[in-house]
């Protein structure tokens, strides 16, 4: 099955995600006022979208956020993804949450999960749901990977023994670290 990851608009050029192959698609979202960063690697499709990281109820103009219409180009290339066995890797700026709301609908299309970590942005999630035909919850709570704590803290499923609700983002932190020490970054 292909996978899906999502990163940062930093890790683009410097190459710093899962290597996709030929078969692979990028998925950019960036801030309507910022350029779109050219990919160190190659990748066979690029999509590129502009919107902010706001939810529902931000006050905020509609044209900054996430439209019906993107909700639905975003799923239609994840299906075309899917149907391909295409690698997905989506950026936005940070790559936790608007980028972590197209990984999140995409593992519960079908992809496989790189469980990086992520925060999904709940508008731009609902709205790909919606395109889908997909009940949601309009009070779902702020998750992390999806598993939700006794604390209500939600992280990865690989995370539950941890001892603490904090421990997986210092985890990480520490990971990509390393992992940049290690290629001279």
């Amino acid at each position: 099955m292909p996978w899906i990851e999502n990163v940062s608009l930093g890790d683009i050029p410097k190459g710093r995600h899962h290597n996709a192959g030929e078969n692979s698609m990028l998925i950019q979202i960036v801030d309507p006022d910022l350029e779109f960063p050219v990919p160190m690697h190659k990748f066979k499709e690029t999509h590129q979208f502009k919107f902010l990281d706001l939810e529902k109820d931000d006050d905020a103009a509609d044209e900054v956020k996430v439209s019906d219409a993107q909700a639905q180009q975003l799923v239609d290339l994840l299906k075309h993804a899917l149907d391909k066995r295409m690698n997905v890797v989506v950026h936005c700026v940070a790559g936790v949450c608007r980028s972590g709301a197209v990984c999140e609908v995409g593992v519960m299309m079908g992809f496989d999960d790189c469980e990086v970590f992520r925060s999904p942005n709940l508008m731009v999630k609902h709205k790909m749901m919606k395109v889908l035909g997909w009940t949601y919850d309009e009070q779902e709570p702020h998750t992390i990977n999806g598993i939700e704590l006794e604390s209500g803290l939600i992280v990865p499923a690989k995370a539950v023994d941890w001892t603490n609700d904090n421990e997986k983002v210092f985890v990480l932190a520490k990971a990509r670290k390393e992992r940049r020490e290690q290629t001279g970054e």
